[in-house]
């Protein structure tokens, strides 16, 4: 069988429940937190996944919807200075394992508040409780709909994208994005044919 083939949904603007999460996680960890969201012409289950991802990865498409959810967002960060110019480089890091790991649903919906409520943050920017749970739900149902349950989620390794140093201490060689901290976190979730990848990079 051949590499699947990726396509991506028209770019329209996030929805506000969406843009809100993100934007809270951002908040809370000092993160760049990007959403990609993707159709692929094979369906993507738990025994094929990986291999799915790797490929996505690899694909022109990746490095599209990466440079152009940064912009969205407002960061120019994958760009050279703010005129929209991609690096020389490519964003993936040689050698990258992007090993998923399996997470159920309720698993994600806890990872999603560990972003909200637990992880580090910087500036001392925590949700509460009952805001971060709002902000959640919300999120969850945009991009899952009302049977959150009847998708599959994994946690993928954060090793695949290029990174700042802060924690390595290694010479950045931008386009950067992870930091190597706990912050750093890549979610995929999928159902048949249609899969998301959430990025953090919570930076100090």
């Amino acid at each position: 069988m051949g590499s699947p083939n990726f396509t991506a949904p028209a770019p329209d603007p996030d929805p506000p429940t969406v843009d809100a999460f993100l934007s809270a996680v951002d908040h809370a960890m000092n993160s760049n937190t990007l959403l990609l969201t993707v159709d692929c012409d094979v369906p993507v289950a738990a025994g094929n996944r990986q291999d799915v991802l790797h490929a996505f990865l690899r694909s022109a498409l990746f490095e599209q919807l990466m440079r152009a959810a940064d912009v969205r967002r407002n960061w120019y960060n994958l760009s050279d200075e703010y005129d929209s110019k991609p690096f020389g480089r490519p964003l993936l890091r040689e050698g990258f394992r992007a090993t998923v790991s399996p997470l159920d649903h309720a698993g994600f919906l806890a990872r999603l508040r560990w972003m909200l409520c637990e992880a580090f943050s910087p500036y001392g920017h925590h949700y509460p409780a009952v805001d971060a749970e709002r902000l959640v739900r919300a999120f969850a149902r945009e991009l899952l709909g009302a049977d959150g349950s009847a998708w599959s989620f994994a946690a993928v390794s954060p090793d695949f994208l290029r990174s700042t140093g802060y924690y390595s201490g290694e010479e950045p060689q931008p386009p950067v994005y992870f930091d190597g901290s706990s912050s750093d976190t890549a979610s995929f979730v999928h159902r048949d044919r249609t899969f998301h990848l959430l990025l953090t990079n919570g930076s100090p």
